[in-house]
Parts: C-alpha cells; sequence; structure tokens
C-alpha cells in the first residue's frame, strides 16, 4: 500500500470523480469479466435443488475453474436444443455438460473431460430382462429422449427396428417422464445415464421401490466436457486457460472432493 497527496484540490476533486464513476459504471471490475455460460438440467451434474440454487458436479467444477481464471461466471438454464443453439451460435461462451460427436466437435471446442458418464437400462422390478445384443429387447417399449448424443449402437438400432422405440422430446427433465412413464408401464425400459436416473429415484419413493437397473453399459462408458463455442472471441485462447485451471483443480484434490458430494463412486 502507499499513500499520495495532492495538494491541488481541483485536482483532487477530479481524480475523486474519477474514481467514483469507474465504480459505479464497472461495479464488478475487482470480480472481473463476467462470462455467460450455459446449461440444460441434467442432475447430478447440473440442476436446481429445492431451494432454486444451482448445483451439480459439472457446474461447481465449471464455475470453479472460470472464476480461477478471473472471470465471473454468469449462468443461464434452458432446455437442452435451445441451450445447445444458443451456445452455438455464440451468445454464450461455454456450454455444459455433454459428450462429443462429430457434429459438436465443428461447433465446439471441448474441454477435458468433466466427469465419466455411461447409459442402462432402467426397468420395474418385475420383469426379469437381460439382453446381450439389443436385438435381444425386439419385443420390448424403450423410452429415450430426442436428440440425445446415444451410443452409436444404440442409435443403430432405432434405425434398424431392433425394439419399439418410444420417442419423447427434449424438454427440461425429460429423465422425469421417462421413469414416470416406466413407472406407470407405458414403456417397459428406458435408457437413461445411470447417475441421472438414480438421483431421480433417490427423490421419490414410490419410483425407488418399483424401479431398478440392468447394470449393462449400452455401448462405451463415455465422458462429459463443458463446450467453449467456436463462435466466441478467442475461443481458442479461453479453451486454453479453462484446462490449465482445470488441472490445477485436480492435483489440489478439488475435483474429487466435488464429485464426491454427489455421487459414491465415479465410473472406470
Amino acid at each position: 500500500m502507499f499513500s499520495y497527496r495532492i495538494k491541488n484540490t481541483s485536482l483532487y476533486m477530479y481524480f475523486s470523480v474519477f474514481i467514483l464513476t469507474i465504480i459505479l459504471v464497472y461495479p464488478n471490475i475487482s470480480q472481473g469479466k463476467k462470462l455467460p455460460m450455459i446449461f440444460a438440467t441434467f442432475p447430478p451434474m447440473n440442476y436446481l435443488d429445492d431451494q432454486g440454487e444451482i448445483r451439480g458436479i459439472s457446474y461447481e467444477l465449471v464455475t470453479q475453474t472460470v472464476k480461477a481464471i478471473g472471470y465471473t461466471p454468469e449462468v443461464t438454464i434452458l432446455p437442452w436444443k435451445r441451450a445447445y443453439k444458443e451456445a452455438a451460435e455464440g451468445h454464450f461462451a461455454i456450454l455444459f455438460s455433454f459428450t462429443k460427436n462429430e457434429e459438436r466437435i465443428k461447433q465446439f471446442l471441448f474441454t477435458d473431460f468433466l466427469i465419466k458418464i455411461a447409459d442402462v437400462f432402467f426397468k420395474r422390478k418385475e420383469l426379469d430382462i437381460t439382453w446381450n445384443e439389443l436385438t435381444d429387447l425386439q419385443n420390448y417399449v424403450i423410452g429415450y429422449t430426442d436428440g440425445y448424443n446415444y451410443a452409436p449402437v444404440f442409435l443403430e438400432a432405432i434405425h434398424s427396428g431392433s425394439f419399439i422405440a418410444h420417442k419423447s422430446p427434449a424438454l427440461e427433465t425429460p429423465e422425469k417422464q421417462h421413469l414416470k412413464n416406466l413407472f406407470h408401464k407405458r414403456v417397459d425400459l428406458i435408457i437413461c445415464e445411470i447417475h441421472q436416473c438414480k438421483f431421480y429415484l433417490g427423490q421419490n419413493k414410490k419410483w425407488k421401490n418399483a424401479i431398478d437397473y440392468i447394470p449393462k453399459p449400452i455401448g462405451k462408458v463415455r465422458t462429459f466436457h463443458a463446450g467453449v463455442s467456436r463462435a466466441w472471441p478467442n475461443a481458442e485462447e479461453l479453451l486454453n486457460q479453462f484446462n490449465r485451471q482445470y488441472q490445477k483443480i485436480k492435483q489440489t484434490g478439488l475435483r474429487k472432493k466435488i464429485v464426491h458430494k454427489y455421487i459414491d463412486d465415479e465410473l472406470e
């Protein structure tokens, strides 16, 4: 710290007004520049809790990293398709959390992975269903969400008619609707990310008592990432800054601490 005494009164007044203007016009200057980010509800990765607070593994990892870079995160929630479109067009710097595919790579620069995920089939406990090939399920109605980046083997099975596919729109919480359909016997199976549907079952005792899952991944275990929009100015530099800080968060053990707040075990 230092002090500097200004003897000229008029200069002092001018200086004071200048400083006050800076504080009023740029109130967040000490907090860093705001960075607009967007996500779709996908617990336990990103979601609103009962008090309306944003929580989740990806939410905490992404916002902690962005703050470490020097930005103030400004977060918006929208349904998946609209969130994706808004970010791809450059209205938001970062979209989270989602998997990679060839089409998405054209529009986003993907960060280092945040967490591993796996899709499995959830079913009613009364049904004794097992499978080796998806064609084994040809007599069953299977619920899925339109527009999701499922494993290629599952998408190919839909197109080839390997089972009776029941499509639902990607609304704010489509997996809740899938579980409701399953509970009320409108479908026989639903495809769902294992952490996500276990989260919803934990919130509904009736569903949890009636529904379980088949512990066999559909396709490979995959990874969730944040994506920096290629339409955002200096996107590559932002990606590099993010990955550098994220590695530091991993090295300090903060990443593991955040993950274990929400789930007991990570997928291998």
